[in-house]
């Protein structure tokens, strides 16, 4: 066999494998192992043992509570939103229009603020999605030289949600602020 003829044995195929990780991903040499490995007959039956060895290895290492409760914070924050008429199942509805000069400005800053949270919101529901999306893709692609299951590529779901959730808390507590320095505005007006 030759450096990256056919393997013959389960150590050549290893030691292939090892050579693989060790090249630049631009090498032509590297380009023609992982497609002669891709093919191999032993490639699902080692790939399926890696995985189990890992599964038995690293995720024991990490297994926690992967189920956690929402958090908490973002819930009150959007309890408020909900509340001032930012947020919830009415956030596209026109706000009501009252005769008082102060409460016409008051209800079109508020209606600024809602247009403005709800922008910046679906804004950050793409990035999310994106970003998750380009993510998944790649390890789905890195999956098919290496073994990374299906249950990691959901934790790493998790994960970037989790990162992403710091920023709807940001988003959130801002239009929360805003809407709370409209109000005392309005307030010590009267």
């Amino acid at each position: 066999m030759g450096e990256f003829g056919q393997p013959n044995t389960f150590d050549e195929m290893l030691h292939q494998l090892n050579v693989i990780s060790e090249e630049t991903l631009g090498d032509s040499q590297t380009n023609k192992a992982k497609a002669m490995l891709q093919s191999h007959r032993m490639k699902q039956s080692v790939f399926a043992v890696f995985c189990e060895i890992k599964e038995k290895t690293a995720l024991s290492i990490r297994s926690g509570p992967d189920d956690q409760p929402e958090d908490p914070q973002l819930m009150r924050l959007d309890n408020m939103l909900v509340a001032e008429g930012v947020a919830g199942p009415d956030k596209g509805a026109p706000l009501p229009a009252d005769a008082g000069g102060d409460q016409a400005d008051y209800r079109q800053k508020l209606s600024q603020i809602r247009s403005t949270y709800n922008q910046e919101l679906q804004k950050y529901e793409e990035a999310c999605q994106e970003f998750t999306q380009h993510v998944v893709s790649l390890l789905r692609e890195q999956s098919r030289t290496r073994p990374i299951a299906a249950k990691e590529i959901d934790r790493m779901v998790g994960i970037i949600q989790k990162k992403f959730s710091g920023i709807q808390v940001q988003l959130k507590q801002s239009t929360c602020e805003n809407v709370m320095v409209l109000r005392s505005r309005f307030l010590d007006a009267r």
